[in-house]
């Protein structure tokens, strides 16, 4: 009798234990905590709404300096024509290949989630601040 009950609790712990690993994922994706994450818990459309959102006001921000830069830099820093020509193609390579360092930098030593926040965060106040005082400065500008 005490085997058959020994027997029934091994399947029940297998049993259980097969279920658990169903509820996790095993993608080696892990939360902030480095725990491996429930199932139910990840996904959806959570973390990609973040993401859409600071994808958006990026290329925002960055095709409204593009659009300016010239005039900026030939009107405020008093460039010639090619030389604020230069400047902008040097700063459209820069920030075309920055992403391929900073991605490189996150993955191998800083960590997505310790990396994403408060980079977003820094992000997001600069262009808050800076924005009215670039606005009103390029409207001196263009008059």
């Amino acid at each position: 009798m005490d085997k058959i009950n020994v027997e029934m609790e091994q399947i029940t712990r297998a049993e259980s234990v097969e279920m658990d690993d169903q509820k996790l994922v095993y993608d080696s994706s892990v939360d902030h905590k480095g725990r491996v994450p429930l199932r139910s818990s990840t996904g959806v459309w959570k973390a990609s709404l973040f993401i859409i959102v600071i994808e958006f006001s990026e290329r925002l921000s960055f095709f409204g300096i593009a659009t300016s830069l010239i005039i900026h830099l030939t009107k405020v820093t008093h460039q010639d024509l090619k030389t604020a020509a230069k400047s902008v193609n040097y700063w459209t390579g820069v920030t075309t290949l920055m992403p391929l360092l900073g991605g490189f930098l996150v993955d191998a030593y800083l960590g997505r989630f310790s990396t994403i926040l408060p980079s977003s965060t820094v992000y997001f106040l600069a262009n808050k601040i800076s924005a009215p005082c670039n606005f009103q400065h390029e409207m001196a500008c263009f008059s």
